[in-house]
């Protein structure tokens, strides 16, 4: 399944359109609460994920690439996702750089599958470069993955 999921990541990449933006994205996510360990599951430190990032001229971007989770536990395994970008930034914290808020979701696919919303800012870091910041809730039938809340920032370059 994973080799399949790497497949079809390739072949989008490779055939994506001179009007969108293709850009690598690397995220690390911290947890912010997760659920007691009193039943002996092993629970999620941080996350981190290299990606490749396929933004739409619509605002809407798709990426996927791999995971890496460290915990009690380390874990490798594939994560797609799409985000919906504000059409217009939702404000300047400074003159010149503009912050975009966006919503999404996304799935892991680690010892079991994992689905995540994400809401955060992307923060254009320069003309080449975005600092994205966000909230992410992990759901997950196996309750090592279940109920962790996701603080994480990335950089897509």
């Amino acid at each position: 399944m994973k080799s399949l999921l790497l497949a079809a990541l390739v072949l989008v990449s490779a055939n994506a359109s001179a009007e969108g933006q293709i850009a690598s994205l690397v995220n690390f996510e911290s947890t912010a609460t997760r659920p007691d360990s009193s039943n002996e599951q092993s629970n999620v430190t941080s996350i981190g994920y290299v990606a490749m990032e396929y933004t739409l001229p619509e605002n809407i971007s798709f990426y996927g690439g791999f995971s890496f989770v460290i915990g009690e536990d380390f874990e490798s395994g594939a994560t797609v996702g799409s985000r919906f970008y504000s059409a217009t930034p939702a404000f300047q914290i400074f003159p010149g750089i503009p912050m975009w808020s966006f919503i999404g979701g996304g799935i892991s696919f680690l010892e079991d599958t994992v689905y995540y919303p994400e809401a955060g800012f992307r923060i254009a870091a320069s003309d080449t470069s975005r600092l994205d910041i966000y909230v992410k809730i992990l759901n997950s039938s196996n309750e090592t993955y279940d109920k962790h809340v996701m603080i994480g920032a990335g950089l897509t370059f």
